[in-house]
């Protein structure tokens, strides 16, 4: 039995409609229905969809187009969850059917992103590396349009890119133009102690040539 005028109402057939206005109607069209005039609503849908709709309310009281009756409405412009929030399958935002477990349509802000990894490129630096010679990066270079073991800008606008795994591909090209770097230095100083030789060679010659 509907409770008095100033309660709110609870109704039961089989599914669940709650209202906090008088005169509710004690025909809810949802598993679960909660309604209150200028107030939110909270609806499980009762078609198989198992959709929990939160809705701004008002005299059309669920969004167009809908199965339950009523007007143009929109849902909630914000939700606050002051708490965890546990979500098993995929989630969207801005995305209708997201195949990841966040599929995000726009800009993510965020102070800090961590990317847990399975490996890193500290393996340029082992003995056992065959670092390719320059020759090489510039044949591949020639022949594919980009670095070797980096993705082609064909194949970034068809699939993204993966952070963890482009940082770990930018930090390999990084180590390995470290070890160029250094082999470059090391023929640079060879280099620079020969002409050294060589100068101190020809002031020696040039002193016994004056002397004559």
């Amino acid at each position: 039995m509907p409770p008095s005028h100033g309660q709110k109402s609870c109704y039961r057939n089989p599914t669940v409609g709650l209202n906090s206005a008088v005169n509710a109607s004690s025909t809810p069209t949802l598993i679960f229905h909660s309604y209150g005039s200028g107030g939110p609503q909270f609806r499980l849908a009762a078609d198989g969809s198992n959709i929990l709709h939160l809705e701004s309310a008002g005299a059309n009281s669920a969004r167009n187009p809908n199965p339950y009756g009523g007007g143009q409405n929109s849902y909630f412009k914000k939700l606050h969850i002051d708490g965890e929030l546990s979500v098993d399958k995929n989630v969207g935002i801005g995305v209708a059917n997201p195949q990841n477990k966040l599929d995000v349509n726009g800009t993510v802000h965020s102070k800090e992103v961590k990317v847990d990894m399975s490996g890193w490129s500290d393996f340029v630096f082992k003995k056992e590396y065959s670092l390719p010679t320059l020759e090489q990066v510039e044949k591949h270079i020639r022949e594919k349009g980009h670095l070797e073991h980096i993705p082609s800008e064909h194949e970034v606008l068809q699939n993204g890119i993966s952070l963890g795994e482009m940082n770990s591909k930018l930090l390999q090209k990084i180590e390995e133009l470290t070890l160029y770097i250094i082999e470059q230095d090391k023929i640079n100083q060879k280099q620079s102690d020969e002409i050294v030789f060589l100068k101190q060679r020809l002031k020696r010659i040039e002193k016994v040539t004056n002397s004559k």
